[in-house]
């Protein structure tokens, strides 16, 4: 799987030279220390995201005050803010 992500430079900078350091200046390197990142990203944040089986049934009836005035993009987006808003 490719995964694409935009940074600041100076992350970016930071990154890169930290991987070289721990992985070496070979090819590879860099893949090796996203995966490490990633993984202990999702370590972290595992507890503190809710296992969810059916994620429509949390939503459910939530956003229903706002049928017929938004599109469906904008019910997503709203429904992204109340998610963020109640587990961050």
């Amino acid at each position: 799987m490719v995964l694409k992500f935009e940074f600041e430079k100076e992350l970016e900078q930071k990154f890169r030279e930290t991987a070289m350091k721990k992985y070496g200046y070979a090819k590879g390197s860099l893949q090796k220390a996203s995966k490490e990142a990633l993984s202990s990203w999702v370590k972290q944040q595992s507890n503190k995201v809710p296992q969810v089986e059916d994620p429509f049934k949390l939503v459910e009836g939530v956003l229903s005050h706002l049928k017929g005035k938004k599109t469906s993009v904008q019910l997503q987006h709203e429904a992204t803010s109340l998610w963020t808003k109640k587990y961050s």
